[in-house]
């Protein structure tokens, strides 16, 4: 971690605001910028603590199965993997949660087609995966199969858990069952409302949660919340959720492809998808627990190759993931289903980052556990956000949303130093700046993400 100097830290927990100059001025490429210049003034929005590791993961149970290889224990470089991240939270979730039976709970000949299509866990899941906490010491969340499973198998994979897990268990039970197929048989097969659809997973999940016992319960996994808005308080006081988990994807490729472009991605409508979910925030607060994003990646349905696995991924996240903490969820799991969009890929014993899991890591570090965002005034299209606290590495981060250039000049006595994201290229770039009369002058690429930090 770099060290502050003294005299850095007055200047940017002091200087507060930006003010747009009348000045303007030109890129490399000639293009036409905005100058921006820090200046003393008042942040535009309240300090937001940072209760929580912002970034988490989320996998589904056969792609976990298949990292975890096939030794005693996993492959060395999905530890260090792990390690890097922060050591964030694991969910095991997905489509497959509501799928997956306990080891040897299944048999052939099936007795229906609901059950052949069903995941039986490898019988040595649980011990490969306590192999993998042991050293990683990621907290747990281990999803259990509602729509199709029953008590027993819920018990046993409660037991498999407890195991299985080093540094924290939580639990939850069905994923998305807003999406549940769930006819109302006298109405000939129309989809039930959304509160006899809700009523029926709170008698089933009500059904289950003894298998857990006393363990913490996130939920109730919503593919889109607003389809139970109207319940959602009733099934977070019926079932004492104590961490309330939604999932958000801002594109499609199920539906409506056409949005799922690099452009559409980096598009602050796409960035600011969080900002919606105000609404389950004040739900959370209201029953006094945190509400996180549980499930969430750039494209629904795996992702988009060439969009979810591009440089713009990485700026994406990062704008995705500040606006969620904005407004006031309190982690971001990504998600993984062997996509385009996973944030890195186990091949044998190598692991293979793609840009998404850079702009994780650097989330992590940049926002630790303690410190606290302040929005700050900008000019349009470029978003600023000031990172206080005694162990936060960053200082600033600015954010140009807008495809040309931005300059900013920022005041310092020396040297700064900036860590840039682009969807020009992959990976971060650092750099040292060097002040000229007390003032250095930065340009921001188009769509650019610079992080100050100490130097």
């Amino acid at each position: 971690m770099l060290r502050k100097p003294a005299a850095l830290i007055t200047l940017l927990v002091a200087v507060c605001g930006l003010l747009a100059s009348s000045a303007s001025g030109a890129d490399a490429a000639g293009s036409a910028t905005t100058v921006v210049e820090l200046a003393h003034g008042v942040p535009s929005g309240p300090s937001i603590p940072v209760t929580m590791q912002p970034v988490g993961l989320s996998l589904e149970y056969p792609l976990m199965a298949q990292d975890l290889g096939t030794g005693a224990c996993p492959p060395p470089a999905l530890a260090t993997e792990l390690q890097k991240l922060g050591s964030p939270p694991i969910s095991l979730a997905g489509d497959s949660q509501d799928l997956t039976a306990p080891s040897g709970a299944l048999s052939a000949p099936y007795s229906s087609w609901e059950t052949a299509v069903l995941y039986s866990l490898p019988a040595n899941f649980w011990s490969q995966l306590h192999c993998l906490l042991s050293a990683s010491k990621d907290p747990l969340t281990v999803g259990i199969n509602l729509k199709t499973g029953q008590l027993a198998w819920a018990t046993q994979i409660a037991a498999g858990a407890q195991s299985a897990a080093t540094n924290g268990l939580a639990f939850s039970l069905g994923n998305e069952p807003d999406l549940y197929d769930l006819p109302n048989y006298s109405a000939l097969g129309k989809p039930q409302s959304p509160a006899a659809a809700a009523s029926l997973y709170e008698q089933l999940a009500t059904y289950l949660r003894p298998a857990i016992g006393s363990a913490p319960l996130v939920g109730p996994e919503l593919a889109s919340a607003a389809h139970w808005r109207a319940e959602l308080p009733q099934i977070i006081a019926a079932l004492h959720i104590q961490t309330i988990g939604v999932h958000a994807y801002p594109l499609s490729v199920c539906g409506s492809p056409r949005a799922a472009t690099v452009s559409g991605l980096l598009s602050p409508r796409v960035a600011d998808t969080p900002s919606a979910l105000a609404w389950v925030v004040a739900d959370a607060n209201s029953a006094g627990v945190p509400a996180i994003l549980s499930e969430a990646n750039s494209v629904s349905c795996g992702g988009k190759t060439g969009v979810s696995d591009s440089p713009a991924s990485a700026v994406w996240a990062i704008r995705f993931v500040l606006d969620a903490l904005k407004t006031g969820l309190g982690e971001v799991r990504f998600h993984f289903s062997g996509g385009a969009y996973d944030p890195f890929v186990v091949r044998g014993q190598e692991v293979i980052d793609r840009p998404l899991d850079t702009a994780m890591v650097a989330l992590n570090e940049w926002l630790p556990v303690g410190s606290s965002l302040r929005s700050l005034t900008t000019t349009k299209g470029l978003v600023a956000t000031l990172v206080s606290g005694p162990t936060a590495p960053v200082q600033l981060i600015l954010d140009n949303e807008r495809a040309r250039a931005q300059q900013v000049v920022l005041r310092s006595p020396g040297s700064v130093s900036i860590a840039v994201f682009s969807p020009a290229y992959a990976g971060l770039k650092t750099q040292t700046l060097q002040p000229s009369k007390g003032r250095i002058k930065l340009t921001l690429a188009g769509n650019s993400i610079v992080a100050v930090l100490s130097s």
